[in-house]
């Protein structure tokens, strides 16, 4: 019997993983310049009450919530079986990085007060 061989399609899970990081990636890069705007313009402080400041924090929040679902994804996309796992490995990297970026950002300002 002859048997052709079909290549491996990519992992839907991976392609959504790595979509997911660039569009979080770019909406958290967007909440940095603007918190970095609103901060210029206020000289540097900014109330805990002020909306603007918890728009900022929910925006972060939301961002790396974003970025763990794209983790879970990437994750998941390496256990497909009989699949490419280029996009599943890219987006687990993309959507890992950011995330341990945060916590470590956050440690450093719990370290620092």
């Amino acid at each position: 019997m002859n048997t052709i061989a079909t290549p491996l399609k990519h992992s839907g899970l991976g392609i959504a993983s790595t979509v997911i990081a660039v569009f979080a990636g770019l909406a958290m890069v967007a909440v940095f310049v603007y918190a970095g705007y609103i901060g210029m313009s206020e000289g540097g402080q900014l109330s805990e009450t002020d909306p603007r400041a918890m728009m900022i924090g929910f925006g972060m929040i939301a961002a790396l919530a974003v970025l763990a679902l794209g983790a879970i994804l990437g994750i998941a996309g390496l256990f497909v079986g009989e699949r490419k796992r280029v996009f599943a490995w890219v987006g687990l990297v993309l959507n890992a990085l950011p995330i341990l970026g945060g916590i470590a950002l956050f440690i450093l300002g719990l370290a620092m007060s």
